[in-house]
């Protein structure tokens, strides 16, 4: 399957070029990131039981798995976005999934391996517990042999489950936007403005459509019959995956606007320059996020509405963080936050944050370990300076075992990935 293209037009020359990469983001996600890993030690040490407010805030530290979600529809999007609206080639299927593979799967599969032999022993005697998490479908489930999202040290890969199903049906999306967007027009000729205003607003209209229908999905794991495995999968959670692909349309569309003043550079522009109220939003929504309005503060089942609440929410925190980032080359210069996110220890940190994500309990299980200290869950109890050095010192453990990842196992699957021939267009 190849998005539809016209490889003998030449393309205007004078059409601005996306970012391949930019550093400010990569500092985003070493930010969520630690968002994430500040709350699963909170509940290791039982801190975010206490309710308090510094809790409660601690308690939706799951705010980062949004933020990473609207970062892998923004980045793997914005190729396919800008192929739609420019006509330039798109990167083939094959080659996308292979390099999708070669990034998640080395370091998660040593995770694994690890993790189920060591803390789940009597599950590791079994086939299917093996095949669950090396083929990463155990979110599909309904009746797990683990307690509460996953196995022991395993526990936050349910989002792996999720985003990986985004790789496999991401170039699915990318055809069916494609054809609606190009659809009644001709491609054989090289698109006009009009044609690209088109294009863009068809292809936001269907990722409204698309993010809307994650509310509807979210019913249907609590109604007729409550199935709340189903709220771990990708359609409650696919509106989180098209606000960054929304942000990547915004980007392909100013790139392909030759004068640079088109609506879509000064929606961009206006956006990048209002980082400071965009951030503001955020923060607002997140402050309303820590509330029981989004369910219980760690742990409990939360109603429908506590859910769509909370969804609503996070996507409005993950636009309002995203955008004004992915949006700076419209800027003269860089804000302040886009300057010190692309410092070179936030560059460092979202490289290894992958390895942070997978490592982060086997890391905080060692450190417990090698103190001889309990969980909360084993009757372990902290106090708040307690609850502190705890969390330092398995950030300590994280960082060093994911830096360790990542130049033993995801750099040479990075390398061998770059080897690969290029696919013939």
């Amino acid at each position: 399957m190849i998005v539809p293209r016209a490889d003998h037009r030449p393309a205007p020359a004078e059409l601005r070029e996306l970012p391949r990469h930019q550093d400010a983001l990569d500092g985003l996600r070493a930010v969520a990131a630690a968002a994430v890993l500040l709350t699963h030690v909170g509940g290791l040490t039982g801190y975010v039981f206490t309710g308090t407010p510094a809790s409660w805030v601690i308690s939706r530290g799951d705010v980062g798995v949004p933020v990473f979600f609207a970062l892998s529809g923004l980045l793997l999007y914005r190729p396919w976005a800008s192929a739609v609206l420019t006509g330039q080639p798109a990167s083939r299927v094959l080659r996308y999934l292979r390099r999708r593979a070669l990034r998640i799967l080395p370091a998660y599969w040593a995770v694994v391996l690890i993790a189920i032999p060591v803390l789940n022993p009597h599950a590791a005697r079994h086939a299917w517990s093996w095949l669950q998490y090396l083929l990463l479908v155990q979110n599909y489930d309904p009746h797990p042999w683990w307690t509460g999202t996953g196995a022991t040290g395993l526990s936050q890969m349910w989002s792996l489950v999720v985003e990986v199903s985004f790789y496999l049906v991401l170039p699915i999306l990318a055809f069916a936007l494609a054809w609606l967007a190009m659809s009644r027009t001709h491609i054989t000729q090289p698109a006009s403005q009009a044609d690209i205003c088109r294009r863009a607003r068809r292809m936001l209209a269907a990722l409204a459509i698309l993010a809307v229908s994650s509310f509807g999905f979210t019913v249907l794991a609590y109604y007729p019959h409550p199935e709340l495995w189903f709220v771990g999968t990708l359609p409650p959670l696919l509106i989180w995956f098209a606000a960054g692909m929304a942000i990547a349309v915004g980007s392909a569309w100013a790139a392909a606007e030759p004068d640079g003043d088109g609506p879509a550079s000064r929606f961009c522009r206006s956006v990048a320059d209002s980082a400071g109220m965009c951030w503001l939003i955020a923060g607002c929504a997140f402050a309303i996020a820590c509330t029981p309005l989004t369910g219980p503060e760690f742990g409990g089942v939360p109603s429908l509405w506590n859910t769509e609440f909370k969804t609503a929410l996070y996507t409005i925190i993950a636009l309002a963080v995203v955008a004004p980032l992915a949006f700076q080359p419209w800027r003269e210069h860089p804000t302040v936050a886009s300057r010190v996110l692309a410092s070179r220890g936030f560059r460092f940190l979202g490289k290894i944050s992958y390895g942070i994500f997978l490592w982060q309990f086997l890391a905080a299980y060692a450190f417990f370990a090698l103190l001889h200290l309990r969980t909360a869950f084993y009757v372990g109890t902290y106090s708040t300076m307690a609850s502190v050095g705890v969390l330092l010192g398995v950030t300590v453990f994280t960082i060093a075992i994911s830096v360790a990842s990542y130049y033993l196992l995801e750099m040479p699957a990075q390398r061998f990935r770059g080897r690969a021939k290029p696919a013939p267009r």
